[in-house]
């Protein structure tokens, strides 16, 4: 019978000192996650709501820089996109709209590349496309200051 019991005690032993490793690694994970990790290479958390509220808009103006048709050509480069001027007004407009941010304020310099697009076929003109590319970016969203230099995202 003693052995029996001995045995039994040994498994629960074991069992106990199992469950407490397991609880410890368990711990030390969350722990680890909790504690955040940098994926900007600037030092800030991930979930650091500046960061966010940069990348945010940062990504938008980019994206909505691929469907605006200012008059402007590699020849403007670098230009200087201001909530100043009002020529900018309607696209600084729909980032608000698109970001859900209150923009304050925005300056933004962005070098341009144009390059020859499709013939039409029935004026023999060939279009021509822009590609924008965010170098800077300052702004006030919700009352915070926010700033960007071109390669904070890689």
């Amino acid at each position: 019978m003693k052995e029996k019991a001995r045995g039994n005690a040994c498994t629960r032993l074991a069992t106990i000192i199992a469950l407490a490793v397991v609880a410890v690694l368990s711990f030390g994970m969350l722990a680890a996650c909790s504690s955040g990790s940098s994926s900007s290479g600037g030092g800030a958390t991930a979930t650091d709501e500046a960061t966010m509220t940069t990348k945010t808009l940062v990504k938008t103006a980019a994206n909505e820089l691929a469907l605006v048709d200012w008059d402007v050509s590699a020849d403007d480069s670098p230009l200087t996109i201001s909530s100043d001027d009002s020529q900018y007004a309607d696209y600084i407009a729909d980032l608000s709209k698109l970001t859900g941010f209150n923009i304050e304020s925005l300056t933004m310099t962005v070098d341009i590349a144009t390059t020859q697009g499709a013939e039409i076929g029935a004026t023999h003109e060939f279009t021509k496309l822009n590609t924008y590319t965010i170098k800077s970016l300052d702004a006030v969203v919700d009352s915070k200051n926010i700033t960007y230099a071109d390669g904070d995202f890689k």
